[in-house]
């Protein structure tokens, strides 16, 4: 950082360093800076409020002591062992302990005019947890803030968020570049909660925000609480007054989303051992455990997948299911799981596997290419040219191996319509190549078609810029 760009973010800041002035001295100070208030306003509104001066910090800060079984949760969910299940990059023991965190801020951005003015933490030790919130009264002096954010994260054994990871953390990142900080970021291990209430609950969510997923996954709703939009004009109203009516909601609410993160963490770990889950939950069960390497579990829940769950989801765990099996190298099983995916939803991923299976696998060119052409009449768009290519290419093989005609397609009664309906239909009559599709296409109103040069057969082999027809 620059001298200059130093200056500058010291000057906005305001001067910190009050010299000769204690930090009561200093915070009445900066509170009557404001016009109508009294001298010793901001100590008694902060008593108000619950918060007291914490020197050794430089900090204001509200406390609650509580137990675990308070909030119907157990230890062990809070143990090494449990949250590993949501956090693979816990390995051993905790090293300290596991620290939910919230940030209330001015803005929703994470712009550098966006400053949090509530800093609140949840720290889970055994069977006790410690609530803290630290309070920013004053804009420009949350140095101290941030310098004990910093540590706090340092001590933590597990940090806890929700949406941290693209909102709260960011943003205590720029706020030490803004408060001249110049610390080491810690090296501590973060379990953002919201991907995993994405990855496991996305389906039947109505949207995966904390407050919702509180609702809809712990089955609480919370009474009289403020939105969290509502926060910055709260906190700017309690700036412009000093009264404590407009920030009280806001400590509550930031009360409620720590503790809400402790008995989520709970139910996300009983859910991922739950034996028999919900029928649309087996799907997103199994990509967890997939991506997690516990390929056993997920084979069972994308049977159970299969077996339970409803449209799209048991098709897609099908489909998933068979994919893993042929990338672990279990070959027949694979097929297997293919022909029952074909013959149950008529999927085209299935034709096309078992197609590269009786092609190069049974040398059955000709059951590949039947297999192909019904592939290709119910074929949604996108297969159906996959499939056609397939079809000319297995045809080119069959005839190179003197294969009698009746592996070649019918004609069709009705050229016409079959080129109108489906143009590689018709066979072509200029040839069967996947080339001369590509330029009958062209020639149909297709990309290409305004390129074609006029006079020019479609068959001609002069032009560059036209595909040549095998004939």
């Amino acid at each position: 950082m620059t001298t200059q760009l130093r200056l500058k973010i010291e000057a906005l800041q305001g001067d910190r360093s009050w010299p000769g002035a204690s930090p009561g001295d200093r915070h009445s100070a900066q509170f009557r800076s404001h016009p109508g208030r009294d001298e010793g306003a901001m100590p008694s509104v902060l008593a108000e409020l619950n918060f007291a001066w914490d020197a050794g910090r430089s900090i204001w800060v509200r406390r609650q002591h509580l137990q675990l079984s308070e909030l119907g949760l157990d230890r062990a969910a809070m143990s090494a062992a449990g949250l590993r299940s949501l956090s693979p990059l816990l390995e051993g023991e905790l090293q300290g302990p596991v620290t939910c965190f919230d940030l209330e801020t001015t803005g929703l951005q994470r712009g550098t005019g966006t400053v949090p003015f509530l800093y609140g933490w949840a720290l889970i030790s055994g069977a006790e947890v410690d609530v803290e919130q630290w309070l920013l009264p004053e804009l420009g002096q949350e140095a101290p803030l941030v310098e004990a954010a910093l540590e706090m994260i340092k001590r933590a054994g597990l940090l806890v968020t929700y949406n941290g990871a693209s909102f709260d953390l960011p943003l205590l990142r720029t706020r030490t570049v803004m408060t001249s900080l110049e610390r080491p970021w810690p090296a501590t291990a973060h379990l953002d909660l919201l991907p995993l209430v994405r990855r496991l609950f996305r389906h039947r969510l109505t949207r995966c925000s904390l407050r919702r997923a509180e609702e809809e996954l712990l089955g609480r709703r919370r009474l009289d609480d403020v939105p969290g939009s509502e926060a910055p004009e709260r906190y700017r109203a309690f700036l412009k007054d000093g009264e404590q009516e407009p920030l009280a909601p806001v400590l509550r609410h930031n009360q409620q989303d720590l503790l809400s993160l402790c008995q989520l963490i709970d139910h996300l770990e009983r859910h991922l051992d739950v034996a028999r889950p919900r029928p649309a939950d087996w799907y997103s069960l199994g990509r967890f455990a997939e991506e997690r390497g516990n390929l056993q579990r997920a084979d069972a829940l994308y049977q159970g997948a299969q077996a339970e769950s409803p449209a799209p989801l048991d098709r897609a765990a099908a489909l998933r299911r068979t994919r893993m099996l042929r990338r672990q190298g279990r070959d027949d099983e694979a097929r297997g799981s293919w022909v029952g995916i074909w013959e149950r939803w008529r999927d085209p991923e299935a034709a096309e596997a078992l197609c590269v299976d009786l092609e190069h696998r049974s040398g059955d060119l000709a059951g590949a290419l039947k297999l192909a052409q019904e592939a290709l009449a119910i074929a949604p768009l996108g297969w159906d040219r996959r499939f056609a290519k397939r079809i000319w290419r297995l045809q080119s093989r069959i005839d190179s191996r003197s294969v009698t005609a009746a592996y070649q397609p019918p004609p069709l009664p009705d050229p016409e319509l079959a080129i109108a309906r489906r143009p590689w239909a018709s066979w072509l009559p200029g040839g069967t190549s996947y080339e001369a599709w590509l330029t009958l296409k062209r020639g149909r109103g297709g990309k290409g078609s305004g390129r074609r040069r006029q006079g020019r057969a479609p068959g001609d082999r002069t032009g560059s810029g036209e595909a040549r027809l095998r004939i």
